[in-house]
């Protein structure tokens, strides 16, 4: 009880400052006469805490307020601490706000006030929150409206929608002045870490857990999801974020698979195999949670077991009716390690299908890229164009299709199409790998000078910040003085010739081309 003791305090003081300073300018509390309709803004927290009580599901006790706009960020705490408070007093634990940012970032959302039904289930699932709930105050000049929704996490619906009228009298607007004109917020941590008396339930810990996570210390945030599984056995976040923090430690966390060759720094075989456990046993308790199945994906990607990734990612997918980027890249990532191009295209065709009228939206790009390389995989090379382009079209500064493109029509053996798209490219996004393709071109178009030019700003570049392995940046740079050697060589510029041969069998001692013709080149000068 010592946080509503407090917070009741805070809110006597706020309400008496605006009272007094009514009563000191000569007028009533209630302000002018056509004002007087309406609620207090206190009588409207207390009516929707009593329906929100009323409306829960059966047995639940734990809800989480994500999101209140109002004219200030003042008064939307405000108002959030005194409806937590009002749900307090009524038995109902409300998850700690504080860590939403960070229970945000980790679902890929966006704060907002305007929080989607199915965003609410991922946010509510994450906080073991039975009910999400997020309000407005709006001013209609001359009265208020307050509006509340809590979805029911469950089913993703909203189960209790509150619309009152609140009056916009000389009380209330000093009270609200009052409150925007403090020098400092005072927040008090719902169950935070540091409040002494907080009720010890599972939820509790579970609040700690996420806060500790949030500030790195892993050791501590474990033992507080343990001690809410103590607590409560059978609640599913609990073993999700506990989950969470096993795959955090090992450094896997969205590390796509394709990325990477070996496992990254602070990996530990010990702890994927408990954060898999966990997934498992979050998933038994509670089968709705998207975010959930890609964890566990993640996991079987890095274990190479792509099966059960795919099947993972599927069902993520079903799951969330607006699936984040990262998904779409990890199931198209599990069909290219397995190989199965047509079914890769077969599942991005159905993502961009789903997208319906929002043509300009960047998921959408991004899933057509995808399907232009399954494509480029399956050489299919028209489809591929046709993909790259409706993306360079919704989106002129996207280098990844200009790359595409220029693959698709270097193939095609449409070489003025495919430098125009390097151009575009190299002008986004200057790598060594655009200008030797483009070089190549030229080398075939007859342009040595220009062949030349890009052979030389791709050898200045430093290829070891863009490769994985010292094997592809020898094969790089061998390539790179070899179309160069032969520029020289049509130019009849026999000394560079010589100086990019010497280079390429410094890389590669036994190319016996490159030996071939070195030595050729020497005869022509005469050693």
């Amino acid at each position: 009880m010592k946080h509503t003791l407090i917070k009741r305090a805070l809110a006597a003081f706020v309400l008496l400052l605006a009272v007094c300073a009514s009563a000191n300018a000569g007028g009533s509390a209630d302000g002018n006469t056509k004002n007087k309709a309406g609620l207090s803004l206190m009588d409207a927290i207390e009516q929707t805490a009593e329906k929100i009580t009323a409306d829960l599901p059966k047995g639940s006790r734990r809800v989480a307020i994500v999101a209140f706009e109002s004219a200030n960020d003042k008064l939307s705490d405000y108002i959030m601490e005194e409806l937590t408070g009002a749900l307090f007093d009524r038995n109902i634990e409300v998850a700690d706000r504080q860590n939403l940012e960070y229970v945000y970032k980790e679902l890929k959302l966006q704060m907002s006030g305007d929080v989607s039904d199915e965003s609410a289930k991922s946010i509510g699932k994450f906080l073991a929150a039975d009910m999400v709930i997020t309000g407005q105050l709006l001013d209609l000049d001359g009265m208020y409206r307050y509006r509340t929704s809590a979805i029911n996490v469950e089913t993703a619906v909203r189960a209790s929608v509150t619309r009152l009228d609140v009056r916009s009298d000389k009380a209330t607007q000093r009270m609200m002045t009052a409150i925007a004109n403090q020098k400092t917020t005072v927040k008090v941590a719902k169950y935070g870490v540091s409040e002494d008396k907080a009720p010890q339930t599972a939820g509790t810990f579970l609040d700690r857990g996420i806060t500790f996570a949030k500030e790195g210390k892993y050791e501590e945030a474990l033992a507080s999801f343990n001690e809410a599984i103590r607590l409560d056995p059978n609640m599913a976040a609990a073993y999700f974020n506990r989950g969470l923090i096993f795959m955090r430690k090992t450094g896997v966390m969205y590390a796509l698979t394709y990325y990477i060759e070996k496992s990254p720094a602070g990996y530990n075989e010990a702890d994927i195999e408990k954060a898999l456990t966990d997934f498992n046993e979050a998933i038994r308790l509670d089968t709705n949670g998207d975010f959930v199945y890609f964890c566990r994906a993640e996991i079987y990607g890095n274990k190479r077991d792509y099966a059960k990734a795919i099947a993972d990612m599927t069902q993520a997918f079903r799951l969330s009716p607006r699936p984040p980027l990262v998904y779409g890249e990890y199931l198209a990532l599990m069909y290219q390690s397995i190989g199965n191009r047509a079914k890769e295209i077969e599942e991005l065709t159905q993502i961009i299908r789903s997208f319906d009228s929002r043509i300009d939206d960047p998921l959408l790009t991004r899933y057509s890229v995808y399907r232009g390389e399954a494509y480029m995989a399956l050489k299919d090379y028209d489809k591929a164009i046709d993909d790259f382009s409706h993306v360079i079209k919704l989106n002129p500064d996207f280098g990844r299709a200009y790359s595409g493109r220029s693959r698709a029509y270097i193939l095609k053996r449409e070489y003025d199409k495919a430098i125009s798209d390097l151009n575009h490219f190299i002008r986004l996004n200057p790598v060594a790998g655009a200008y030797y393709d483009r070089g190549h071109l030229y080398l075939l178009k007859e342009d040595y000078d220009k062949a030349i030019m890009d052979f030389e700003a791709m050898l200045k570049m430093d290829l070891s910040a863009t490769t994985f392995r010292l094997a592809d940046v020898n094969s790089a740079l061998a390539g790179a003085y070899t179309k160069r050697a032969l520029a020289y060589r049509i130019k009849g510029d026999l000394n560079r010739e010589i100086a990019d041969w010497e280079a390429v069998l410094r890389i590669n001692p036994n190319d016996a081309d490159a030996k071939r013709d070195l030595e050729e080149a020497k005869r022509k000068r005469g050693r």
